[in-house]
């Protein structure tokens, strides 16, 4: 399982130990961008060791993966993040891979996806299954506590009087999460004069069934191929277009797909021109023929 030391792995490995589950690997990366995150290391295995448990610690720089492909920071630690669980699973032969998601950190990424112009899909959140495959590897991402809120965790690990470590990062308003969590939801509430957490989580779930009726009609129309048939994305509804160049797109591995992308994409299908637009990463699309695909940078010139 994914394990930070944080209250909420911490949790969630206490939880899985009590409920006998005694073979448990503890994956914790180190993003390198905190000067305590050593600490934080060392802490997770005599966490483990004390425990009797197995743990897989990898150090790797964050800064420079964003540097290197041009993308933030939050959406560059995801990633290698994801590509560290995808490593550990073909290590160990395994499938699955744990995680300690809650139901604050599924409202903090609805609302986060939802200013970002995610459709219905990405507002889904977060799926307490969800399988992966990563360079190549395909792993179970499973998120057992997406019911369970924040001050639930904090109150059962008080009554436990279970040890954690505390991520100074959490309070740092450089972070788009962080200022969603510290300063866009208290004035949500302030302005509502209510809670709103729950009923952003409502929102997500009831989001989730329409999510999962439109996916079954996207996968009839056949698998992801290399190229996108211009006459499919016109015979079938708006919600259907989108969803197909989604997936798509996430299939060729294009980063950051927002609206704006999957609109341009879809315009080259919809309308005469243009025949080319602009990908994230220096990347193209192009129709050519009643189809669509995408041209690396280095080969965009012709």
């Amino acid at each position: 399982m994914g394990f930070s030391g944080g209250c909420d792995s911490v949790a969630l490995a206490t939880m899985l130990l009590e409920a006998g589950f005694s073979r448990l690997t503890l994956l914790h990366l180190d993003h390198g961008l905190r000067s305590e995150s050593g600490e934080d290391a060392a802490w997770v295995a005599r966490f483990a060791d004390s425990r009797g448990l197995a743990h897989w610690v990898q150090r790797t720089d964050v800064a420079s993966a964003a540097k290197t492909h041009k993308i933030g920071i939050e959406e560059a630690g995801r990633n290698v993040r994801y590509a560290f669980f995808a490593a550990a699973a073909k290590a160990l032969h395994v499938r699955k891979v744990l995680v300690a998601h809650h139901a604050d950190d599924q409202v903090e990424t609805f609302l986060f996806r939802l200013l970002r112009g995610s459709g219905a899909a990405g507002l889904c959140g977060m799926s307490a299954y969800s399988p992966r495959t990563v360079d190549g590897v395909s792993f179970d991402l499973l998120r057992p506590m997406l019911e369970v809120w924040r001050t639930e965790i904090d109150t059962w690990i008080k009554e436990k009087r279970l040890d954690f470590r505390e991520d100074s990062s959490n309070q740092d308003p450089r972070w788009t999460r962080n200022r969603i969590r510290h300063a866009l939801i208290p004035a949500l509430e302030d302005i509502m004069s209510k809670p709103v957490r729950a009923a952003i989580w409502r929102a997500a779930e009831v989001l989730r069934a329409d999510d999962a009726h439109l996916n079954e009609l996207t996968t009839v129309l056949g698998r992801e191929e290399q190229t996108l048939d211009v006459a499919v994305l016109r015979s079938v509804p708006a919600s259907i277009q989108r969803r197909l160049v989604v997936r798509w797109l996430r299939h060729r591995d294009v980063s950051n797909v927002g609206f704006d992308v999957v609109e341009a994409v879809l315009g080259l299908a919809l309308y005469d021109s243009p025949a080319k637009i602009n990908l994230p990463g220096g990347a193209h699309a192009r129709r050519r023929a009643g189809s669509i695909f995408i041209e690396a940078a280095e080969d965009s010139g012709s």
